[in-house]
């Protein structure tokens, strides 16, 4: 049994090269049939919906306070990785308008 190729490159490409978005659809050939993009927005939300939930699981009848320390380190890390990426990405935006 030969392996042949699946994905030859006249089959899913009309364009030759990157189309306007910089997609290059000889290595990602689902930019041909389907939308290809992301949610920079959906990223932080989640984000912020955990460590929300993080906290939230400090509220109940504990006995022991163990996981209560992790709780709070992991959100606190959360919430500063969060606010961080926040930082970075006010940044990138002040360069571009310079």
């Amino acid at each position: 049994m030969a392996l042949t190729d699946q994905h030859p490159a006249e089959a899913h490409s009309t364009h030759h090269g990157v189309d306007p978005h910089g997609v290059d659809p000889d290595r990602e050939p689902s930019a041909d049939w389907g939308w290809h993009g992301t949610f920079p927005r959906a990223g932080p939300i989640a984000g912020w919906f955990t460590a929300f939930a993080l906290f939230a699981m400090l509220i109940g009848n504990h006995r022991s306070h163990v996981e209560d320390f992790y709780l709070i380190g992991l959100g606190t890390l959360l919430v500063m990785m969060l606010i961080g990426s926040h930082l970075k990405a006010r940044k990138v935006r002040r360069r571009a308008r310079m």
